[in-house]
């Protein structure tokens, strides 16, 4: 261990055991913890946000229980039965309402199928605009935490040398492309009503006092603080994994979720995200090879080998293996750039399907 991950070692001792680290199978020696300690902030707003959206001190029309039972359905989808059986537990046997059940499931395995009338179909279920966003959060978190379940385990299997389970024989295959990628600058039109700012909760301002990037208030915010208990630990969980110093390069981070913007079919999210690789770049190669050809358009070792993990990361989580590790290592990543990468997906998971299905691109 070098000292690095010594002193990291440090920093685990004043951390409490979260769901992750439980989940993933971390124990007190294990090299991961100590590289979760190094994004000490994240790993704790990951819980955090868990915990705001599972047991909320408002549940308003979407009690905690039913949260739950959502929440253990994605789980179920995502093929990871711990986590499922941590909702389970939650759900204490209750059922969901079935319109959310079946929002759940398009948003978790289709997020570009979302319409602003499956908003209107919630707001018939029962749910008014908190209900809707708790929801929507909810949904993007379980989805954020399969994929860094996965990329743990990945990491603790190519620690063991296991190279060759259920390696999957190629990453999958862009998005439709005619559905019109760019690097233009577009606007985003919400399907929800956003909070008046000069109207918004003094909790709803604290939640909206960090936004993502840093950038100035904007619709997206606003809708999200309709639930301010789990926008006050989102964005900066967002903000902490895309702009945290050290580690996987900016720019590679932005890669990885263009990659996977294009493959959810989020046209928004990978106009941002391609562009700002371009311009930490300075090129414009590797991304309109992603737009038109795919990752199978992308040349460079490196960079191949981070879009293959993201692809897999996206599209079925436990598809990622520990050969997928074997080979970012040999492109040049250290364990901590490739949880740095994991993260950078887990979390476009989730902004991925805010943007999708609570709103649309405007060109």
């Amino acid at each position: 261990m070098s000292a690095t991950d010594v002193a990291a070692a440090g920093e685990i001792a004043q951390l409490l055991p979260d769901l992750i680290d439980r989940l993933a199978g971390l124990s007190d020696a294990s090299p991961l913890l100590a590289l979760r300690a190094h994004r000490a902030e994240v790993r704790a707003r990951t819980q955090a946000a868990h915990d705001a959206l599972l047991a909320p001190r408002r549940s308003g029309l979407f009690p905690a229980a039913e949260r739950a039972a959502v929440a253990e359905r994605i789980a179920t989808l995502g093929g990871d039965d711990g986590l499922a059986a941590h909702y389970r537990g939650l759900a204490g046997g209750i059922n969901a309402r079935p319109a959310l059940i079946a929002h759940a499931e398009r948003v978790t395995l289709s997020p570009r199928e979302s319409r602003p009338e499956h908003l209107r179909a919630l707001e018939d279920a029962g749910l008014d605009a908190h209900g809707i966003v708790a929801l929507s959060q909810l949904i993007a978190l379980v989805n954020y935490q399969l994929r860094l379940l996965a990329g743990l385990r990945a990491l603790e299997d190519g620690d063991r040398g296991r190279t060759q389970n259920d390696l999957p024989s190629s990453p999958p295959v862009p998005a439709d492309p005619t559905i019109g990628f760019t690097t233009d600058a577009l606007d985003w039109k919400p399907w929800l009503p956003p909070v008046v700012l000069e109207e918004a909760s003094e909790e709803q301002r604290v939640a909206l006092a960090v936004t993502p990037s840093n950038t100035a208030i904007g619709a997206y915010s606003l809708v999200l603080a309709h639930e301010p208990e789990a926008l006050l630990h989102r964005t900066p969980l967002f903000n902490g994994i895309m702009y945290a110093p050290r580690g996987l390069p900016r720019a590679e981070r932005e890669l990885a979720t263009a990659v996977e913007s294009v493959l959810n079919g989020c046209v928004y999210c990978a106009s941002v995200h391609a562009r700002r690789f371009v311009e930490l770049t300075g090129g414009r190669e590797a991304v309109e090879a992603l737009f038109a050809q795919g990752i199978a358009g992308l040349d460079d070792r490196r960079q191949q080998a981070i879009s293959v993990a993201a692809a897999r990361l996206t599209a079925t989580p436990a598809s990622l293996a520990a050969g997928d590790i074997t080979d970012l290592r040999r492109a040049g990543l250290q364990d901590g750039e490739i949880l740095d990468l994991v993260l950078a997906v887990a979390i476009f998971a989730w902004a991925n399907r805010l943007m999708l299905s609570l709103g649309e691109p405007v060109r």
